[in-house]
């Protein structure tokens, strides 16, 4: 399904919601009331949304076999939360205020009209969350300590950009590339979700995606690890003539403030043999001098590594921190399955095993909802020193 004709149907949603809601709120009374105020009760207002709740469980059934994507019901049900429930909750407000400036003609009770405004609430919290956090980039600065072994006396300073997940570049990628470029990193580090677009929308933007991304350099290099929404033809171009190195499996090695640090980058797929055998050599290789860091796309990768690792870091994405993060709670959906303040990201260590998870620069794209609540984007600023 297209973009446009998903867009319709969001459209045609909302007014069918809008419809529903005025017949059951705004039924005509029995001709022997009509001279009386027409009364919009709890229950009714109740009905009304129960309706709207089967009108919206109908949608998912409907758009589930045709997008294959839970992200597109995420839509749906984010549309009617913050589009379909402000207008209906405005227009009982409104109803409210014109019955006592026309002779009462409504009498909306005061239940009813402390649920509109609850749910005219929803409107500034989903402009907030769409328009606003998405795009309120931090700086997340992060001490890591290396075990005394660890040869050198410097730290070093190695940046995260993950999931960029981009399908235009705009003033907003090009900002979190400078402001990245600007902590003067040793390493950078790209843990995948470059792009997140059509074959029409890479070809339209793969001049500037490149010209992005030939921008980064550090003097211990520029590394990348696939994610789930990188196409390798397409990642492979977007790299092309730049200082970026894909680690698709492999290992690198560079030296920077007097230390060696041996990086491994591997697959999404973090079970396949070949990963299994780049985190072998990282884990089982003899010395205790060298940092070893391993990057993946997915912070589930820790999962494989031996308790109490020789890998000093594992470096990842993915989550995007779950996107929106619920008080007291966290985020109720990270696709991952380590425990939700891990994968809400930061640094966490798991026996003996130290992961780093990024939120991420991005958000989703396709047919999914924009959108970052209590979650805001981030560029990340490792310093490992003993």
């Amino acid at each position: 399904m297209s973009i446009t004709v998903f867009n319709t149907l969001l459209i045609v949603s909302v007014a069918l919601d809008l419809l529903v809601a005025g017949a059951v709120l705004l039924r005509p009374w029995p001709s022997a009331e009509r001279t009386s105020p027409r009364k919009i009760g709890f229950a009714r207002f109740v009905l009304a949304l129960s309706l709207i709740a089967v009108l919206l469980v109908g949608r998912g059934l409907i758009v589930w076999p045709v997008t294959r994507s839970e992200f597109a019901a995420m839509r749906v049900v984010y549309v009617t939360l913050v589009v379909s429930l402000p207008l209906i909750g405005a227009g009982l407000l409104a109803l409210a205020v014109r019955g006592r400036l026309l002779q009462r003609r409504y009498q909306v009770s005061w239940a009813v009209r402390a649920s509109g405004f609850l749910m005219l609430m929803f409107a500034p919290l989903g402009a907030y969350a769409t328009f606003v956090e998405p795009f309120q980039l931090v700086l997340e600065t992060v001490e890591v300590k290396l075990a005394p072994a660890r040869e050198g006396d410097r730290p070093v300073r190695i940046a995260v950009l993950a999931d960029l997940q981009t399908n235009h570049i705009t003033d907003y990628e090009v900002g979190a590339v400078e402001q990245l470029l600007t902590l003067e990193p040793h390493v950078i580090l790209l843990p995948g979700d470059v792009f997140h677009g059509t074959a029409e929308e890479f070809s339209r933007e793969r001049s500037a995606l490149r010209g992005l991304l030939s921008r980064l350099d550090a003097p211990g290099g520029v590394y990348l690890v696939k994610g789930n929404t990188d196409v390798p033809s397409r990642l492979a171009a977007a790299i092309e003539g730049t200082s970026v190195i894909l680690l698709d499996n492999e290992l690198a090695a560079t030296e920077v403030e007097g230390r060696r640090l041996v990086i491994g980058g591997i697959g999404f797929d973090y079970r396949t043999a070949q990963a299994q055998a780049v985190i072998d050599q990282l884990e089982l290789a003899e010395g205790d001098e060298d940092v070893r860091i391993l990057m993946a796309h997915t912070p589930d990768a820790v999962r494989v590594l031996r308790p109490n690792t020789r890998v000093d870091l594992l470096v990842a994405g993915h989550t995007h921190g779950g996107q929106v993060v619920i008080p007291f709670f966290g985020p109720p959906l990270t696709y991952s399955k380590l425990p939700r303040h891990i994968a809400g990201g930061g640094l966490h260590e798991l026996e003996g095993r130290r992961v780093y998870v990024s939120r991420g620069v991005g958000c989703e794209r396709g047919l999914g909802p924009r959108v970052r609540f209590l979650c805001p984007p981030e560029i990340t600023l490792l310093v490992l020193e003993n």
